[in-house]
C-alpha cells in the first residue's frame, strides 16, 4: 500500500487518508535599486563572482519552489501561525490578516 508522511510530525498517511499539500513559491524581491555606494570595481567583482559561482545555488537565492505534505492537525497549526510567531494569522471571519505586496 502506498503512503506519504507528514513533513512536520512524521505521521504516516495512507492512500485515502486526509492530507494537504502546502506549496511555496519563493522569489527574491528586487526593487530596482542598487546601492549608490557600490563602485564600478566592486560591481565588476560581483559579476565575476556570479559567473564562477555554483549556478544551482545562485538560482536558489533568486527563485525556489517547495512542497510539503501535512496531516490535518499540522495543516491547522500551520494555517494559524505559518512562521511560528505565536500570533494568529487568521481573523475571526476566517480571512487572511497577512500582507502581500
Amino acid at each position: 500500500m502506498r503512503y506519504d508522511e507528514c513533513s512536520k510530525c512524521g505521521l504516516i498517511l495512507y492512500e485515502g487518508d486526509l492530507k494537504y499539500i502546502v506549496s511555496m513559491h519563493i522569489v527574491a524581491d528586487y526593487d530596482g535599486v542598487i546601492a549608490e555606494d557600490i563602485s564600478d570595481d566592486e560591481m565588476e567583482r560581483l559579476i565575476a563572482e556570479l559567473e564562477t559561482s555554483d549556478k544551482e545555488l545562485t538560482e536558489r537565492d533568486v527563485h525556489q519552489e517547495l512542497a510539503f505534505i501535512l496531516c490535518k492537525r499540522c495543516k491547522d497549526v500551520f494555517v494559524k501561525d505559518p512562521f511560528v510567531c505565536k500570533k494568529s494569522s487568521i481573523d475571526k471571519g476566517g480571512g487572511w490578516k497577512g500582507e502581500l505586496h
